[in-house]
C-alpha cells in the first residue's frame, strides 16, 4: 500500500486528531500534518512549517517549496477517495500570488472531479492568518491495472 494512503487510513481511524506527514521525507522536511480529512468530499485541509533551510536569500520560500506544498493538499484529498488504486501526477499548475514569507502555512486540497482514468484537484496555500499566498491545480492518472 502507498505510505501515503496508509497516512490517511491512520488519520481516520485516529479520530481527526493532527497526524505528522511522516509518510515521506519531503513532507517531514515541510513539517506537513494532516489537520481534516474528508473522505467522503475528498478534501484535506494540511498545515506546514517548512524548515529554515528552505528559505532562499531574498527571504521567503522558493517556488517550487509552494508548489510541494499545493501537492502534498491535491494528493492527500485524491488519496481520501481512491482506495487501493495508483496514480500519478500528470500535470501540475500553481499561481504564486504573493512571497510565502517562513512560518505557518495552511493548505486545502479538494479533489475536483474523478474520471475512469483521470483524477482532477485544486488546493490554496494561505498564510496561517488567511492570507492567499498560492493556488493549484492538477490532473493525476490512474494507473492501468
Amino acid at each position: 500500500m502507498n505510505p501515503d494512503r496508509a497516512l490517511v487510513l491512520e488519520f481516520l481511524r485516529g479520530g481527526g486528531a493532527p497526524l505528522p506527514l511522516r509518510s515521506n521525507p519531503l513532507g517531514d522536511e515541510l513539517g506537513g500534518s494532516i489537520l481534516e480529512l474528508d473522505a467522503e468530499r475528498g478534501a484535506v485541509v494540511l498545515a506546514f512549517l517548512p524548515h529554515d533551510r528552505l528559505v532562499q536569500g531574498g527571504g521567503v520560500l522558493q517556488g517550487g517549496i509552494v508548489t510541494a506544498m499545493l501537492d502534498f493538499a491535491m494528493a492527500f484529498a485524491a488519496h481520501a477517495v481512491v482506495a487501493d488504486e495508483a496514480f500519478s501526477t500528470a500535470t501540475l499548475h500553481t499561481n504564486l500570488l504573493r512571497p510565502a514569507l517562513p512560518g505557518r502555512h495552511i493548505a486545502r486540497g479538494h479533489l475536483v472531479r474523478r474520471g475512469r482514468k483521470l483524477l482532477f484537484a485544486a488546493a490554496e496555500l494561505a498564510t496561517e492568518d488567511g492570507k492567499l499566498v498560492a493556488t493549484g491545480s492538477s490532473v493525476m492518472a490512474l494507473a492501468e491495472r
